[in-house]
């Protein structure tokens, strides 16, 4: 040690990769670092490899233009992706990847089996040689319906995203909070938003031609929440004293727009520090088996809610 301290040796990491056949590299590989989720989720893996011996190769796959919200069109770029994943195998030679989805949607059939780990992160797949970490949809969107009628709201207006699971898992909980309640969930306040804002903004203007208007409104993401309280107050009508708002993602803008949304956080942190663990766990022969690992959601209460007198 003391000759090592006065000469600076460093250790050769190439020749130490050719002697053990390993690289102590994981391929972190992204569709688009611009995603809502990826900074997060990167952050999570970086906090998670810091504790340990191995390093990060970072591969962005620049798709957000390309695909803007038809995620579901990932297919189209299955080379592209099969390319950079033979580079980081047998180029760089990394240990093992982890794929980053910028959506959460099904990606089975993308990535084929590269005969290392891979863990998937913001995506699912049922390929068996992949397993995926991702997050808590149904039981948090249960969780926020049975807030608003817990605040004494029964006509709950819902906007939608495009029919994906995610959009399919929220809805099947604020379905069985209805139920649980006693409560029928009317399906003229019931609109199919894309994610964005303005279709928030226009299903919300569907929604104000009800006789009846509702008291409030559960978007299935802050973009259309957000659109929603648009057409709200260009109504003549305010949030939350005529109609209460809610969300769902905790994105960037919900705590600054007026007044400041209640919505769901989802532990984006939490679930690239987990997927960063599964695969060190994996390189060290503990397999554990699971196929699945689903990160906790929780509520964020703000402003946007009224309690009904």
């Amino acid at each position: 040690m003391d000759i090592i301290e006065k000469t600076g040796y460093q250790s050769n990491a190439l020749a130490k990769s050719l002697r053990t056949k390993k690289t102590n590299t994981i391929g972190v590989l992204v569709e688009d670092v611009l995603g809502f989720a990826t900074p997060r989720i990167i952050n999570g893996i970086s906090e998670y490899v810091e504790t340990t011996d191995y390093r990060i190769l970072f591969s962005d796959l620049r798709m957000l233009e390309s695909l803007y919200n038809q995620y579901d069109q990932i297919i189209q770029h299955k080379e592209k992706i099969h390319n950079e994943l033979m580079f980081l195998v047998y180029g760089a030679k990394v240990d093992a990847v982890i794929y980053i989805g910028m959506f959460d949607r099904d990606v089975s059939g993308i990535i084929p089996d590269i005969g290392k780990p891979v863990v998937i992160a913001y995506s699912t797949s049922r390929d068996t040689h992949t397993c995926f970490v991702t997050y808590e949809n149904e039981d948090v969107s249960a969780k926020m319906a049975q807030g608003l009628i817990d605040a004494g709201h029964r006509r709950i207006a819902v906007i939608t995203g495009t029919a994906t699971s995610p959009a399919m898992q929220r809805l099947k909980g604020i379905q069985r909070a209805f139920k649980q309640s006693g409560i029928e969930l009317d399906s003229g306040l019931v609109k199919a938003g894309n994610w964005e804002r303005d279709s928030g903004y226009v299903s919300m203007k569907e929604i104000l031609q009800n006789p009846i208007r509702p008291t409030a409104v559960f978007a299935m993401n802050d973009h259309m929440a957000i659109g929603a309280m648009d057409a709200i107050k260009e109504a003549g009508l305010q949030v939350p004293r005529d109609i209460s708002v809610v969300g769902f993602d905790n994105s960037e803008g919900s705590d600054i727009v007026s007044p400041k949304l209640t919505t769901v956080e989802i532990d984006l942190k939490a679930l690239g520090f987990t997927a960063a663990q599964v695969v060190a766990e994996r390189l060290a022969g503990l397999c554990g088996g699971k196929q699945e690992i689903v990160i906790p959601s929780h509520l964020v209460i703000r402003e946007s809610v009224k309690k009904m007198q």
